[in-house]
């Protein structure tokens, strides 16, 4: 996953269980990521409804993918009891940046759901500074879009706003480039796009799907070894192998 901010809006509960013999629950949370843990105040009397309206910074590396939140009734005396807890996979969040406050089923110690946390998410990638290396190297068993003899596949490669293009390759669905593209990085780039194309002299230029390859691993890491990644056509379906390795190096 991409290294950078999580932003957690804790707003307010709904229908919570009211964990109290007598009176009401006095609420609070804990909220993790990875090993990084916030806490809640405490809502006195907050009973079903607490309103909590916090928001909860987390800087998060490569690796943590998921948001663990549990609720719970502060006692004066002896252990606080568990209202229940709610877990968030972040993978949309990622792609999408932000999440507009919404609902998540809460639930309880016995495995029952009862009530619902209301959370907005937010992310902000890290700005990585430096010069990218994508070392575009070759593909097996591409799509054979010609009616007669083989494919001439290209590729262009996005990397946010700067495009390159390899060399025409001719009659073939098992191309071999071994070339190397850089790029300058300055903003919140998290992943590269390969669009794969047949090169065609008197129409357009037919397209030979697509492949993204993230960044999180090169920006962590520095480096990643050739590695295989699925070229997917317009309905998701597999329609070949694209090898790529890539190298950054950091500028500070």
């Amino acid at each position: 996953m991409p290294e950078g901010t999580v932003e957690v809006e804790l707003i307010k509960g709904h229908d919570l269980k009211d964990v109290e013999a007598f009176g009401k629950s006095d609420p609070f949370a804990t909220l993790s990521i990875g090993g990084q843990k916030h806490k809640s105040k405490t809502i006195h009397d907050g009973g079903k409804s607490p309103v909590w309206n916090e928001s909860f910074l987390f800087e998060i590396p490569d690796g943590p993918h998921e948001l663990d939140i549990h609720v719970f009734d502060q006692e004066k005396h002896g252990s606080d009891e568990a209202m229940g807890s709610v877990n968030i996979p972040l993978i949309k969040l990622f792609a999408e940046r932000q999440i507009a406050p919404c609902t998540y089923k809460v639930q309880r110690p016995n495995g029952k759901f009862e009530g619902e946390l209301e959370v907005g998410l937010k992310f902000f990638p890290k700005v990585h500074h430096g010069v990218l290396d994508v070392h575009l190297i070759e593909a097996h068993g591409l799509l054979d879009s010609d009616s007669f003899g083989k494919s001439d596949p290209y590729a262009v490669i996005y990397c946010h706003q700067e495009i390159q293009k390899s060399r025409i390759l001719d009659r073939t669905v098992d191309p071999v480039w071994n070339e190397h593209f850089r790029f300058s990085i300055n903003n919140e780039v998290t992943e590269v796009l390969i669009k794969l194309f047949d090169k065609d002299d008197m129409r357009s230029d037919d397209p030979l799907g697509n492949v993204v390859v993230p960044l999180h691993k090169v920006f962590s890491g520095g480096e990643v070894p050739s590695t295989k990644y699925k070229v997917l056509g317009p309905k998701g379906q597999p329609q070949g192998e694209l090898s790529v390795a890539l190298r950054f190096s950091s500028m500070g």
